[in-house]
């Protein structure tokens, strides 16, 4: 190396580490053009970090990330962070933020490409630790973008494989996406009690209507109509946007057409409405049972057909369920939430969105009757019986 070239690049790192990114750049870009060979590895490193930090940390532009990314894996070679991670890798973290903005993108097919520019084996698995929160490990990051990718690709074996591998991470800070995909991936290979257990392992932490109802499908394909009406009818009750679960009320009606046949063909008015309204694709046989139950076509008011199959939801949900009764004994002070004293000597947490009664009636002291449901006590990290369904009386 000559002395030029020699004093440019120490010039480029006094730069960076005052931080005159564009300076440095210019001066990397210039002398790796015609004297690659002579850039020892702090070179290559600090580089590195010079486009990581401009092209890449905050940006949100995908080509500019892919372009500086590639450069970055032409420039410097992964590190091995199992032995030290006390010194981050750009080369890692320029790929692990491909990955992400691919996703973002939908282009899962260009996130297993660029999955392959990364040796797993070389990633960390320690979480990091900031003002007390845990944040996932490089290692959790790539099984998470790549999980995801293999999932939407329909690559289910692959897909359920990693992400078991993932669950037997050291140091997993969250292992919620992990087995919702193990359970979608259990359920089309046919592995229905194993998906039931991964969803139920899910829906005791995080309550959500998509869960309930992928229970619900579990059930259904392993021939338990009873258990699966019971998810499909719990999903149908939560407060998620109806256009969601459209695929829900199709699964009731299918479920309750022999005993309850004319609340059947209501759910598929439900559904379609709902598509007529959003101008979704209607199926022949769909638009034909509609036809000839001499229903209106034209009806996109999908609100009020399930506005009177809501009170069919809760007489199927609470059937042989006798109801309790108690006052409310304490209402927080965010006013959302609040607990119920019961006749049988309990208190029972419920969610303001439970109260059907009026806002004036919400208050202490307001007699009600109400059912219980598991609901999952973060706090605690236990499952605990919440109250459900509140009536003033």
């Amino acid at each position: 190396m000559d002395a030029i070239t020699r004093e440019k690049l120490k010039l480029a790192q006094r730069l960076k580490k005052e931080n005159k990114i564009d300076e440095a750049e210019d001066i990397y870009r210039e002398y790796w053009e015609t004297s690659a060979q002579d850039f020892s590895e702090f070179d290559k490193t600090t580089f590195s970090w010079v486009l990581y930090n401009k092209y890449i940390k905050n940006n949100d532009d995908l080509d500019e990330i892919l372009e500086a990314a590639e450069f970055i894996t032409e420039i410097k070679k992964q590190q091995d962070q199992t032995k030290n991670d006390k010194y981050p890798c750009p080369y890692t973290l320029a790929v692990l933020k491909v990955l992400e903005n691919l996703n973002k993108n939908n282009d899962f097919e260009e996130v297993v490409m660029w999955s392959e520019k990364i040796n797993p084996e070389y990633l960390s698995q320690k979480a990091s630790d900031f003002n007390g929160k845990k944040y996932p490990s490089n290692k959790e990051k790539y099984y998470s973008q790549l999980t995801k990718a293999l999932l939407k690709l329909d690559d289910i074996d692959r897909c359920y494989e990693m992400s078991k591998e993932a669950l037997e991470l050291e140091e997993l800070t969250d292992d919620t996406w992990f087995k919702w995909r193990l359970a979608k991936c259990a359920n089309e290979l046919g592995e229905y009690d194993e998906a039931i257990t991964y969803l139920k392992e899910l829906i005791a932490r995080k309550p959500d209507w998509y869960i309930k109802a992928a229970i619900a499908d579990s059930y259904y394909f392993n021939g338990d109509f009873e258990n699966s009406l019971s998810y499909a009818i719990d999903a149908a009750l939560t407060q998620a946007p109806s256009e969601s679960k459209v695929n829900v009320y199709s699964l009731i009606a299918d479920l309750i057409e022999d005993k309850y046949p004319e609340e059947a063909i209501q759910h598929r008015y439900l559904e379609y409405s709902i598509r007529l309204n959003k101008e979704w694709s209607i199926e022949d046989r769909l638009q034909e049972q509609i036809e000839n139950a001499g229903l209106d076509t034209e009806n996109t008011q999908y609100w009020k057909i399930e506005k009177k199959l809501k009170p069919f939801w809760n007489d199927l949900k609470y059937k042989g369920q006798q109801p309790q009764y108690g006052i409310i004994s304490k209402i927080l002070p965010h006013g959302k939430a609040g607990f119920i004293q019961a006749e049988d000597g309990n208190s029972y947490y419920f969610n303001k969105f439970q109260f059907k009664g009026s806002d004036d009636e919400f208050h202490e002291m307001t007699s009600v009757s109400f059912y219980l449901e598991e609901g999952y006590d973060r706090a605690k990290d236990e499952v605990k019986m919440n109250a459900v369904n509140i009536n003033t009386i």
